[in-house]
């Protein structure tokens, strides 16, 4: 089977599940940004061990189980205490190793933390808000269309490295072709849902921007690990980070958009 194929078989069967936890909401929802909050701290562990540092899985496993809970059942209130108490396990895990390794590994461990479970936990945040079916629309979908855009004008017209030492396939035209995509669909996803917040144009510039931003963060870290795709759960398309790392960056960006704005 072609590896195109297995793309579009794996996006045909993802994308229903998808979209109908995000419709149902409330503990559909959970259940699926854990699960992939779960299976991207997997992938973070093993890139890690690639690179010789072994972190603590069972760590890893319970904040990204705890952010995602607190946040369905109580949202922001505890999230300043989780990142606190965090922080204090990982100090504790280090001071109690032997070697120990703070900075290596008590590092990593953190950025794996903030990546793979405090970031996907904004996802349940934004749907909690007021239109946060609609508004999750809109970002994964301006997301897509960033994604698209990028990748046809990039291909086409593609000459001037956007970031050669990180992704040498990107170009500048191909993230100006992504700005444009985003800001055509969320400006006209925008007026179309009526939502009272930025004009929808710039919103879709913001999107796209945290998308692009998001992509190549996810392009540093797999270049330092020397992997090509964080994990092989989905066929085709890689690991799970590799479909949602342009959306661990645009999604928080517009939740606090809109909460800075409501």
């Amino acid at each position: 089977m072609s590896a195109l194929m297995k793309r579009v078989l794996t996006a045909a069967a993802a994308v229903p599940v998808v979209l109908a936890c995000l419709y149902w909401g409330r503990w559909a929802f959970y259940g699926l940004v854990l699960m992939a909050s779960l299976l991207a701290m997997s992938e973070l562990k093993n890139m890690l061990n690639q690179m010789g540092i072994v972190v603590s899985a069972p760590l890893l496993y319970t904040a990204a189980f705890i952010f995602q809970t607190s946040v369905a059942w109580r949202e922001e209130l505890w999230l300043p205490h989780i990142v606190f108490f965090v922080f204090l396990a990982v100090a504790a895990f280090e001071l109690f190793s032997v070697p120990a390794r703070p900075f290596a590994r008590g590092g990593a461990t953190l950025l794996a933390v903030f990546y793979g479970a405090f970031m996907p936990s904004h996802f349940l945040l934004l749907r909690a808000k007021a239109h946060g079916f609609e508004l999750l629309l809109l970002v994964l979908l301006g997301t897509w269309a960033a994604d698209t855009g990028a990748y046809f004008i990039g291909s086409r017209w593609g000459r001037r490295r956007l970031a050669p030492t990180i992704s040498p396939n990107k170009s500048v035209e191909g993230a100006v072709g992504g700005l444009v995509g985003a800001s055509l669909v969320v400006g006209y996803l925008h007026s179309f849902l009526q939502l009272q917040l930025l004009p929808g144009w710039i919103l879709g510039l913001i999107v796209g921007a945290a998308a692009i931003i998001g992509d190549l963060f996810e392009s540093i870290l797999k270049r330092e690990a020397g992997v090509k795709d964080s994990g092989k759960i989905l066929p085709g398309h890689g690991g799970i980070l590799d479909r949602i790392d342009s959306l661990l960056f645009a999604v928080p960006v517009v939740y606090y958009f809109v909460r800075w704005l409501a």
